[in-house]
């Protein structure tokens, strides 16, 4: 046992149950699914919505185009048969129309997904910042009493 100067220190080497419990707490949080909300964190809020608008974007064009492709596939003997009796215009107005009112429709859905998903991220990670900052908070205070308690005698009996 050490004895610094006349008071004898137990505490010196114990452990602080408050720290265990905050960072237990903190690794759980970082292991879990939390992992997504701390990476849209990083970014800002707009740019995590743009970025994801834009991968939105190019995903429900893929998506849109295989469906024509798919569509034009079942009905491929029709439209070979009345090919030449088409207005190929009016048609193509048609999908271009439909592609606008998909892309608008999946773009505002999107949009708000994402400013949801982006509040709660930022309000989850919020308590997982004070749970750092109480951590960060107790390891200033141990230095603070071991800096204090250094000047002292160590003598062993």
């Amino acid at each position: 046992m050490l004895y610094y100067g006349v008071y004898e220190v137990e505490t010196a080497y114990m452990i602080n149950e408050e720290k265990v419990i905050l960072m237990t707490k903190a690794s759980l949080y970082e292991k879990k699914e939390d992992k997504k909300k701390l990476k849209i964190t990083r970014y800002f809020r707009h740019d995590y919505i743009s970025l994801q608008l834009l991968w939105g974007w190019f995903f429900m064009t893929v998506s849109f185009l295989l469906c024509v492709g798919l569509w034009g596939a079942c009905n491929m003997e029709y439209l070979l048969d009345n090919i030449h009796k088409m207005d190929l215009k009016s048609l193509g107005r048609t999908f271009l129309m439909l592609y606008a009112a998909v892309i608008t429709a999946y773009g505002c859905i999107l949009y708000g997904v994402c400013s949801y998903r982006y509040h709660m991220a930022k309000k989850s990670v919020g308590g997982y910042s004070h749970t750092l900052q109480k951590i960060s908070d107790i390891y200033a205070y141990e230095e603070k009493s071991t800096a204090s308690g250094a000047f002292m005698e160590e003598t062993e009996k």
